[in-house]
């Protein structure tokens, strides 16, 4: 019951040491904690390398300063995975540097995991200045994910939008599962999405295949949540139009045609169980 774990900074010197005493002062702690500095212009790389210094277990990849991009992360991610692959444990774990765990957080994921071989990916539940996150599936920052899933999928996320997402319909396509585990609850410091302003998460919705109407409607809920808000919601629309109509990002080209599909058919049946169940309401 192994795991190692790959975190993503750029100028996290603010968060990053919590990130990195709470992954060390776990219960079960990794075999090795990878963080990428994706060209760091604060004290982020002199903090990094007190770590390296003083513990084994820290390793860093140092890039070039190319300023900030979330569309780098992924790649980020990518890179680490492909710089440790001299290890052989049983799952991986993924960061950001502003992330503070329980000391009991990886066991308990471990824990699960081990008892149900078919759990591919499994996260607690974020909380960002006191508000919980409202989601129902495991969180891109603070998962957990089992090696042998990761590596028949590719060993490596997608460089498009929906890259962490992509991977929980990859494992239901694998007829596999993922799970928030409700009552596991982290710190994510910074607030979710506030780099980006939502705009690659409304992209994502069409690079991955959703629904018009499922997607409409999550944007519409967005809209309501105290933690995105009716601007952020908006900006979801915008990068939701741009993905569908064209654009020259490539961040925001689509996924396969098999992948599309299965998620269009799922959100179709969804949509089509919502109707039945509000016309038996109103009947």
């Amino acid at each position: 019951m192994s795991y190692w774990a790959a975190v993503v900074t750029r100028n996290g010197s603010e968060h990053v040491r919590d990130t990195i005493d709470s992954l060390l002062n776990q219960d079960v702690a990794p075999k090795r904690i990878a963080v990428v500095d994706d060209g760091s212009t604060d004290s982020t790389p002199t903090v990094l390398r007190n770590y390296a210094q003083l513990d084994d277990r820290v390793s860093i990849i140092t890039k070039p300063d190319r300023g900030y991009d979330i569309r780098r992360v992924p790649a980020n991610i990518n890179q680490a995975w492909a710089q440790n692959s001299d290890l052989t444990t049983d799952y991986f774990m993924i960061s950001g540097d502003d992330c503070r765990y329980p000391p009991n957080y990886a066991i308990h994921l471990l824990a699960r995991m081990e008892h149900d071989s078919k759990l591919a990916i499994t996260s607690g539940r974020p909380t960002s200045g006191g508000i919980h996150s409202q989601e129902h599936s495991p969180s891109g920052s603070g998962r957990m994910v089992r090696s042998s899933f990761w590596r028949a999928v590719g060993a490596a996320y997608p460089v498009k939008a929906g890259w962490e997402t992509w991977l929980l319909y990859k494992a239901e396509q694998e007829g596999l599962e993922s799970r928030l585990i409700e009552d596991l609850e982290y710190v994510h410091a910074r607030p979710r999405g506030a780099a980006h302003q939502f705009v690659y998460w409304g992209a994502a919705m069409e690079t991955l295949g959703y629904h018009p109407l499922y997607a409409v409607g999550r944007i519409g809920l967005n809209a309501l949540k105290p933690s995105v808000s009716p601007k952020r919601a908006a900006n979801m629309l915008r990068g939701y139009m741009q993905a569908k109509l064209g654009s020259d990002d490539l961040f925001m080209t689509h996924y396969d045609d098999s992948l599309r599909y299965f998620v269009w058919r799922k959100q179709s049946q969804r949509i089509v169980r919502e109707m039945k169940t509000a016309l038996r309401i109103v009947a």
